[in-house]
């Protein structure tokens, strides 16, 4: 029986060579092996959960967690779903904000997305970031991405993932406040409010692009919407706009010494930054050959933003930290 089997084999190719058919069936044979190999190749399907009305433009992250290889496919604003194919292994899945207003907020998988659909009196506190495996035998697995409430530490792990370790090392004095120092509270965003302009001297232009953003539903302290508006050339204010009163205040108040005047040197991205999970807001200004950071926390009591510390560095210190930021992402 033995004999016969390994007899059997130089036939067969013999066959492949003299008889052209033979030799095509070989062959298509071994291409639907190739395919079959190439199956092996899996899918994580996602749906975004996002703390607002209009989903951002994002880019989806699945790190494999056995080698340095990163997947990742774009999604358009508004878009929900969303799908990166990938080979078998093990992955965590994050999101991160292509558009500016809060450059350091993740959303990811994790055990709080898992608890959520289940919470019973505000249970789900884990953060923790979830592997997400792909296999042969399993080849397609689905997530939801709707933990935008990480801590530090899993947003610093995430900072190393995409080669951006660096980017939360201390910008300013360790003194200044963080984020997530200033949590705020969970709001159902409904319908728009109506908003109360009061005795507010902003122009047309300045009421309808408030109006406008509030498509966006509240991005600030939970129920509130921020956007910049212009007070003359190289000038800026933020506009307030509470979800819950319609209330609308501008920050820095007109006339104030804290208006943004001219434009950073570097770094221009951070002359305003804020987080819905965060009722924490610092505005960062050219001033001469300084910058000034003053940071407002929003307090809930009051529905105003109240003034905080104010830290005050040379441009060139102010650079050195871009700088040093982009020499570690070269090495």
């Amino acid at each position: 029986m033995t004999a016969a089997v390994q007899s059997a084999a130089p036939v067969a190719t013999m066959l492949a060579v003299d008889h052209p058919p033979f030799k095509i069936l070989v062959l298509l044979a071994a291409a639907s092996l190739g395919g079959g190999a190439g199956a092996c190749a899996g899918t994580i399907a996602g749906t975004v959960s996002f703390p607002s009305q209009v989903v951002p433009s994002m880019t989806v992250y699945a790190s494999d967690l056995d080698s340095p290889r990163i997947h990742t496919a774009q999604l358009a604003r508004g878009q929900v779903n969303f799908s990166v194919e990938v080979p078998p292994g093990r992955y965590v899945v994050f999101l991160a904000p292509n558009e500016p207003g809060a450059p350091d907020v993740y959303g990811a998988f994790t055990r709080y997305s898992q608890c959520t659909p289940h919470d019973v009196d505000g249970a789900c506190e884990d953060h923790a970031l979830i592997p997400v495996a792909v296999t042969a035998k399993v080849p397609h697995a689905a997530v939801t991405i709707d933990d935008w409430y990480l801590t530090d530490e899993i947003a610093n792990q995430l900072d190393r993932i995409r080669g951006a370790a660096g980017d939360r090392s201390p910008k300013e004095p360790l003194s200044a406040p963080r984020f997530s120092e200033y949590p705020s509270e969970s709001y159902e965003a409904g319908t728009a409010p109506k908003i109360d302009f009061g005795p507010s001297e902003l122009s047309q232009e300045d009421r309808e692009l408030a109006e406008a953003a509030l498509a966006g539903g509240p991005n600030f302290a939970g129920h509130v919407t921020a956007t910049l508006t212009s007070c003359g050339a190289a000038c800026g204010r933020v506009l307030l706009i509470d979800w819950r009163s319609g209330a609308v205040q501008e920050l820095p108040p007109p006339g104030s010494r804290d208006e943004s005047q001219g434009t950073l040197p570097c770094r221009i991205d951070e002359a305003l930054q804020f987080r819905r999970d965060s009722r924490l807001l610092s505005l960062t200004r050219a001033e001469g050959t300084a910058v000034v950071t003053q940071y407002y926390v929003w307090n809930q009591n009051s529905a105003a933003p109240l003034r905080g510390g104010e830290y005050r560095r040379s441009s060139q210190a102010f650079c050195a930290v871009a700088a040093g930021s982009a020499r570690s992402c070269d090495d």
